[in-house]
């Protein structure tokens, strides 16, 4: 186990599988606490037990990030129970319908919902705790549409949205040392959307436990400096 985040507390949002569940996993192994949120209570179970088990401390907290209710009474339980917020990585997120005729009103409203409302969500409900840290870090996880846009407006739009949302964390929390990054990664081995999982060679697609390690190195940056965004491709397909 490091060191880098003793006493540290981050909290990340669809830790459950992929992505978050490799940066809960990652930051835990660097000494943090952490917080993990998702609404599979099973799956949160076994990632508490899986941390626990490599000598790290976790605490599942089953929420829907699209709810601001249930938002504020996890980040009540967070106060609580965890005492202290350092790190919130958004990572929660969900797929959409292609296309402006296959894209409902409800459907719309679910993706803009997590994706983009459930990050302002937290980091809202956080925020005190972010500036009583002194050198909280928010890393919001966009990804290719974010920055490309695409066939979905929902999706794309929630992405893209994440993009302003990161900037005016960055400087609403710049006295107090909070950091804000835009984080877009290119294509992950996590089986999102049903894909398999271990088909494709490393250079295709990136491996979740490495975009992870990267999440770490970012929150243990000097707090002199906030790298804004930070864009990461597979070598075999450098622009996406």
């Amino acid at each position: 186990m490091g060191q880098e985040l003793k006493d540290k507390v981050a909290v990340i949002t669809g830790a459950s599988r992929g992505l978050g569940r490799a940066v809960a996993i990652d930051l835990a192994s660097r000494g943090a606490k952490v917080a993990l949120i998702a609404r599979g209570e099973k799956d949160l179970d076994e990632l508490v037990d899986a941390i626990r088990g490599r000598g790290g401390d976790a605490l599942a907290l089953p929420c829907d990030v699209a709810d601001k209710d249930q938002v504020l009474r996890t980040a009540e339980r967070i106060r609580t129970e965890a005492g202290r917020c350092d790190i919130l990585v958004n990572n929660a997120g969900i797929p959409a319908p292609r296309g402006i005729e296959g894209t409902e009103f409800d459907d719309w409203e679910r993706v803009l919902g997590v994706n983009l409302f459930g990050a302002f969500y937290f980091t809202r409900a956080l925020w005190n705790l972010l500036l009583e840290s002194d050198s909280g870090y928010v890393i919001n996880v966009s990804g290719g549409a974010g920055k490309r846009g695409g066939g979905s407006p929902g999706y794309a739009s929630s992405k893209f949205g994440l993009e302003g949302l990161t900037a005016a964390i960055a400087a609403s929390g710049s006295d107090h040392n909070v950091r804000a990054t835009a984080l877009y990664p290119g294509s992950m081995d996590t089986g999102w959307r049903g894909a398999p999982i271990g088909d494709k060679p490393a250079r295709e697609i990136m491996d979740p436990a490495e975009v992870a390690r990267f999440v770490g190195y970012l929150v243990t940056t000097p707090t002199e400096f906030v790298i804004n965004e930070a864009i990461l491709n597979p070598i075999g397909h450098p622009w996406g």
